[in-house]
């Protein structure tokens, strides 16, 4: 968690001293849309290469999608629905859907899935030391990408503008996500004949798949956490999948709420691209406060 920040904070003063924040801006813009599927297809080969993921596939592949899809719907709706008493993240108050979700509502998916069955293919054919190598550099990866994120950040002093308006407020953000993914997950476990605090347990998980899995099989059994495993795996995907959807249908705070924890980091590069600059400290907050909830969630309720 220091280094997502060290790394924003780095390319938000770059993009601060820079002397002409324009071109940073765009620089960074095409560097976050390249960067952001060269992210994906690493998270490719590494699946790809997960004897773990793949074993699961058929057993619990239906049920993990279900759950995942229903914490994203739950989280979308909660904050929809609170909408009133959540900070405006619109600009001029204007229409919810952005440019780019609006101009890559169609594309953005495609290329996604492209990634990813790229990645998934070579991580499934790859020697385990080519394996070994892109799991290293997945993480200065999505730093750079966080650099990015922070530069066209900084290049818009509306952005900060806008930060201070917010307040508290920005609290009700994580608050609706985390009910809307407990909700969701229940009444999604609840069509599978699953206990209310099994199903819970899944959707608190809020996209943070290893340290989810692990609590999950440690308190409760190596099938429970298989399926909490699998289930934030799937949301994290499905996120990159939904998000240009959901901007341009249920607004910018909407877009916060399918990638939950990884808002703050692995989600936050589509988040910026699909939903604009100013659903950066937003998710940021959000992501940070949901992944505090993780440790604290799941072992009350397994």
């Amino acid at each position: 968690m220091l280094w997502l920040f060290v790394s924003l904070l780095g390319g938000g003063v770059a993009g601060r001293l820079a002397p002409d924040a324009w071109p940073v801006a765009r620089v960074a813009d095409r560097a976050l849309e390249a960067g952001l599927l060269v992210l994906l297809a690493m998270m490719g080969v590494r699946l790809g290469a997960s004897e773990r993921v793949l074993s699961n596939l058929g057993p619990l592949g239906l049920r993990a999608v279900a759950l995942a899809a229903g914490s994203i719907a739950g989280s979308v709706l909660l904050v929809v629905a609170a909408g009133r008493y959540l900070p405006s993240l619109e600009p001029d108050g204007g229409a919810s859907a952005t440019p780019d979700a609006t101009d890559e509502g169609a594309t953005l998916p495609a290329l996604v899935l492209a990634a990813l069955l790229v990645g998934g293919v070579v991580g499934w054919v790859a020697p385990d030391r080519v394996v070994a190598l892109v799991a290293a550099a997945t993480t200065p990866t999505l730093y750079a990408l966080l650099v990015a994120v922070g530069a066209t950040l900084a290049a818009g002093a509306d952005v900060f503008a806008s930060a201070r308006r917010l307040g508290p407020t920005v609290l009700v953000l994580p608050a609706c996500i985390a009910l809307g993914s407990l909700a969701g997950a229940v009444l999604v476990g609840s069509a599978f004949g699953m206990a209310s605090a099994e199903a819970a347990a899944v959707g608190a998980g809020f996209g943070w798949y290893s340290l989810s899995g692990v609590l999950v099989s440690d308190l409760h059994g190596v099938y429970l956490g298989s399926l909490t495993f699998l289930a934030n795996v799937l949301r994290e995907l499905l996120t990159f999948l939904v998000l240009p959807f959901v901007v341009r249908h249920f607004g910018r705070a909407a877009g916060v709420a399918p990638g939950g924890a990884t808002a703050m980091d692995v989600t936050l590069p589509a988040v910026r691209r699909t939903a604009g600059r100013e659903a950066v400290v937003p998710a940021v907050v959000s992501g940070a406060t949901l992944s505090l909830l993780v440790p604290i969630l799941i072992p009350s309720l397994v």
